[in-house]
């Protein structure tokens, strides 16, 4: 990973191992690093969450209206929480999300509640969650390992990778993973990167075929003892999910603090935004938060075993 994911990632692990509670259980460390614990975490007060996606009688129009036409019939997640849970404060913005399947996509729609919708990146590949985001992390077998990461921003730029296993056991992260063949849309309710006024939503839809979810070939991979290269996804070689098949699937939104919001003096949103005056926006040096659909009870996404059951079905 290049030294900006790693700065995130070496944060996330400190965080984590500061918060008092019982140890997860990790499974075991690979190529060396034997010497790896697990962090401490708080305890996880609920399981991970459930969702049962349904089958899409037509492909999604990728208009933005997650009301109607076939999303009309796939109801929509929890609002999104802290990705510590419970203990910490409901989110200021609402997030939801919803999914649909047929044999040839996975279909998902997301809802984010945005006053000021704004973004930078352009590029493809580009870190996106360095601007507000929604990100999907996607695990076909539920094993935590041989999984795929999607970033979008509010202009539709994509970061997209596959993890042949998490960070805390060592990665490697793929960059060069492509999602071959989604579509994707991304629409504001409002006038984006315009802080004169309040927007309201940007939505995002994803239609991401089967056959993307392939974990790719790699020189980091391959040079890896022969029993830990393939942790079984290979062989499913881009199937569509059978109907009962259950996939570990987690959703977040990065939110980035600004010069257009009000700040209390503990530098939490006070929920009451307000238009700007034409200037541009800028991130505030504070860290960001992280909403999710299942909470993960660290500052970390790449906690699998945490991540949301759905369960596609007919």
């Amino acid at each position: 990973m290049i030294a900006r994911r790693h700065e995130r990632t070496r944060a996330n692990v400190v965080a984590a191992a500061a918060v008092t509670g019982s140890l997860v259980a990790a499974a075991a460390c690979f190529n060396g690093c034997s010497t790896w614990k697990a962090p401490e975490m708080a305890k996880p007060l609920s399981e991970p969450l459930s969702y049962r996606a349904p089958y899409a009688v037509a492909r999604p129009a990728m208009t933005g209206l997650l009301e109607s036409g076939a999303w009309a019939a796939a109801p929509w997640t929890e609002d999104f929480a802290d990705i510590e849970g419970s203990r910490k404060p409901v989110p200021a913005y609402r997030t939801r999300a919803k999914m649909l399947w047929d044999e040839k996509c996975l279909y998902i729609g997301a809802e984010l509640t945005e006053p000021h919708v704004w973004s930078t990146l352009k590029k493809h590949d580009e870190i996106v969650f360095h601007d507000n985001d929604f990100e999907a992390f996607i695990d076909p077998n539920g094993d935590g390992r041989e999984y795929y990461e999607i970033e979008i921003n509010a202009q539709g730029t994509v970061f997209d990778l596959f993890l042949h296993r998490s960070y805390r056991e060592g990665a490697p992260a793929i960059h060069e993973w492509d999602a071959a063949g989604m579509a994707k849309g991304c629409f504001v309710q409002g006038t984006a990167d315009d802080s004169r006024d309040l927007d309201r939503t940007w939505t995002v839809e994803l239609a991401i075929p089967w056959s993307a979810f392939v974990p790719p070939r790699d020189a980091r991979i391959d040079a890896l003892p022969a029993g830990q290269r393939d942790f079984g996804d290979r062989a499913r070689n881009g199937a569509a999910p059978a109907a009962g098949d259950t996939w570990r699937i987690n959703f977040s939104r990065v939110q980035w603090r600004h010069n257009h919001e009000t700040l209390d003096a503990a530098t939490m949103r006070t929920g009451a935004p307000h238009a700007g005056d034409g200037t541009p926006y800028a991130k505030r040096a504070l860290p960001e938060d992280n909403w999710v659909w299942s909470p993960q009870w660290a500052i970390d996404m790449h906690l699998p075993q945490f991540w949301g059951k759905v369960t596609f079905v007919r």
